[in-house]
């Protein structure tokens, strides 16, 4: 299944002034949905993200990865399994992308390394943004529009009416720039109950994916379900902690033994 991938920028909050390109009324609808979620002050706090990105395939797990990011510094430890079975650590930068990575605890050099150096770097970009793109919206490059009032996704009662976001992205954004979302934000207290996806700029009708499961994190809200409508999947977020200082045993590599 590929998933949507645009890049999850760094920074201490959501970035600011505001594409030209957006327009006056997206740019409102993306402040209020913020407000609602707890905030720029709460965001600019959030600093130590972990979280596990798991995916379910008729209700059973298909994949897990595990992440750690300072999100001030760009360091980051992604934990996972390759194509063989072999465990694998990876602790690196987002901002460099270079690092050390150990598989079945032993180090990894040269294309091994540098090969799983580039899968973890996909891996956040993916899962992080996953968990993050509502926080992400005033991110550089990323230009909002508004298209119009929709019925809302999902199991809303009486059919109540979304105001949906769309995001567009520019050319050095992310590993698939030509991607566009369309996030669907309730009218009563702001708050985002689906998005729909196309990747890569491909033809064919978007992907949808109901958002849900919502819970505050040292007061920054996010959803750590997301069911994807039309396919027996889920994509759900566990052991998620945020905090306002790091931890730096926990990106720091071990010492090798002598």
């Amino acid at each position: 299944m590929p998933l949507a991938a645009s890049l999850a920028f760094l920074g201490t909050a959501p970035a600011d002034p505001v594409p030209a390109q957006s327009d006056p009324r997206a740019v409102a609808l993306g402040r209020e949905m913020i407000a609602a979620l707890g905030g720029e002050a709460a965001w600019d706090k959030a600093r130590l993200f972990r979280f596990d990105f798991v995916v379910l395939r008729e209700g059973k797990e298909a994949s897990r990865s595990r992440h750690v990011w300072d999100r001030y510094t760009g360091d980051y430890r992604l934990q996972g399994v390759d194509k063989a079975g072999a465990p694998y650590t990876v602790y690196f930068n987002v901002n460099s992308r270079s690092g050390t990575v150990l598989v079945n605890g032993r180090p990894a050099e040269g294309e091994a390394r540098d090969a799983l150096v580039k899968t973890a770097y996909g891996r956040f970009v993916n899962d992080s943004y996953w968990l993050l793109a509502p926080w992400k919206i005033f991110d550089p490059g990323v230009t909002l529009a508004h298209d119009g009032e929709k019925p809302c996704p999902g199991e809303l009662p009486g059919g109540n009416l979304c105001d949906v976001l769309r995001l567009s992205f520019g050319e050095t954004v992310g590993l698939t720039p030509k991607d566009v979302y369309w996030m669907w934000i309730t009218r009563e207290g702001r708050r985002l109950v689906g998005w729909q996806y196309v990747v890569g700029g491909a033809q064919e009708p978007p992907s949808t994916a109901l958002w849900k499961d919502w819970q505050t994190f040292e007061g920054v809200a996010l959803s750590l379900q997301k069911e994807v409508l039309g396919r027996p999947i889920v994509l759900a977020f566990e052991n998620v902690s945020v905090a306002a200082s790091t931890d730096p045993a926990l990106l720091t590599p071990p010492t090798p033994s002598p």
